[in-house]
């Protein structure tokens, strides 16, 4: 190794892709990996900026709920994923921690104390937990250390942006058990003016909480547990005009003779400068959290890890739906509670010979509860079905219902290396899957 590698060479970077601890230049993956020292350097703070740092990796998000990524431009859609079915998971694997997230929108949060980012491309179910059939990413936090030490930054930039972020690490009790405590606080004001009511909108406001205790009993057990709380709140989402796309329905039902027929026109179609009149409410406040402990036995040549895990995601947006000034849907949100928990236990050899391996068990339950809410306004009628129908017909009509999703999850998985020889290797893998899904919705109508 040269003694001016940069901090994000492969040569200084230790990473577990094959779930135990390898320089990245010796993993035979198509592997990204991201520093800390990139990710402050480049001021990259969530999932969204890590993805111009990695061309592979594809992320979109028109809020928390509706975020999606994949890579290879393989993966699971917005749509699909979040929007239609949330039951539905994506083909590329979220991890922190080891930890298995099921729903996309924990993505979304700020990063908080990281140690790096790898990025996996492929199939990955032979080596992690919950099958991801295009890939993997891998987000890896700070340990707690014996030695104290702590960190502190400040921001400030334009709209009022302000974030701190702090950690702080050290012994609890002298070679037995140490502690990390970090978090962060990110404000900023509004990006999107509204004219109708003289507000700016899509305002931030996040803030995290993680605390560690990593306990080393015996010289060949350490047992990491930790606990985490994010928030994401904001007036948001809206978007600005740019055009209008034409459908299929007659002409007199296209926007510019809806709109003409109103002497209704948007604020601007100049992207650039960024207003808006939506005449609905529109807010986001979500939480996620959790606990998970992550044990590691080493005995003789083995090497035993557990991690088991609970995480919940709660989630609540109001939106205007038709982006417009328009009263045409009022109100339309989708309050949710996710929950999940999940065991893994791996078995590896504890250092590296002629034949490595790795195999496990996991076992994976989530439990999802929606409510979607949808309420018309005034020119709903107006805009949205044929002439002559009475014009207050779905003035206030509105629907609301309640999802409520299970699936159990149980696998076995495996993958051996052989090397033949110093240059060359072989690898092969397996994995089974059992898995249940089900559900029950109802929805129902009122008013108008």
């Amino acid at each position: 190794m040269a003694d001016d590698a940069l901090p994000n060479s492969p040569d200084d970077i230790t990473v577990t892709a094959r779930r135990r601890a390898e320089l990245a230049q010796d993993v035979p993956l198509a592997l990204s990996v991201v520093s800390a020292d990139l990710l402050n350097a480049t001021r990259s703070v969530n999932l969204q900026q890590v993805s111009t740092l990695v061309p592979s990796l594809n992320y979109s998000s028109a809020n928390p709920r509706n975020t999606a990524f994949t890579i290879r431009g393989l993966g699971s859609s917005v749509v699909s994923v979040s929007q239609a079915n949330d039951g539905l998971e994506p083909g590329v694997g979220f991890y922190v921690d080891e930890v298995y997230h099921a729903r996309p929108a924990t993505a979304a949060f700020d990063f908080t104390d990281l140690d790096h980012i790898e990025v996996l491309r492929g199939p990955q179910g032979t080596v992690f937990g919950k099958n991801t059939t295009a890939g993997a990413i891998s987000i890896v936090t700070k340990k707690p250390s014996f030695a104290f030490g702590a960190e502190a930054e400040a921001s400030y930039g334009q709209q009022n942006f302000r974030q701190l972020k702090a950690a702080i690490t050290g012994p609890l009790v002298a070679d037995l058990a140490a502690f990390r405590v970090s978090g962060s606080l990110t404000k900023r004001d509004g990006v999107i003016w509204n004219q109708r009511y003289g507000t700016w909108q899509n305002t931030i406001d996040n803030a995290a909480l993680r605390g560690q205790i990593l306990l080393t009993p015996a010289s060949n057990l350490s047992i990491r547990l930790i606990g985490d709380w994010a928030s994401f709140k904001g007036e948001c989402c809206t978007q600005v005009y740019v055009r209008v796309a034409p459908t299929l329905k007659p002409a007199a039902q296209q926007y510019a003779a809806l709109a003409a027929g109103l002497g209704y026109s948007v604020p601007s179609t100049n992207p650039y400068a960024r207003v808006t009149d939506i005449d609905a409410g529109v807010g986001v406040n979500t939480q996620e959290g959790g606990a998970s402990a992550i044990a590691e036995l080493k005995n003789g040549p083995f090497a035993i890890t557990s991690v088991t895990a609970w995480r919940f995601w709660d989630w609540d947006a109001a939106n205007d739906r038709d982006y417009t000034g328009v009263p045409v849907q009022m109100t339309q949100h989708i309050p949710s509670r996710q929950d999940q928990v999940s065991q893994e236990i791996r078995f590896a050899n504890a250092n590296q010979g002629r034949v490595d391996y790795v195999g496990g068990l996991y076992y994976f339950h989530q439990k999802i509860v929606g409510h979607p809410i949808s309420i018309y306004g005034s020119q709903a009628t107006y805009w949205l079905l044929p002439a002559g129908r009475p014009s207050n017909l779905l003035d206030g009509y509105g629907q609301d219902g309640t999802t409520d999703f299970h699936s159990d999850s149980l696998a076995v998985f495996g993958e051996a290396t052989w090397h033949i020889t110093p240059r060359l290797a072989l690898t092969g893998g397996l994995r089974e899957t059992w898995e249940t899904k089900h559900g029950t919705y109802n929805t129902n109508v009122s008013g108008g």
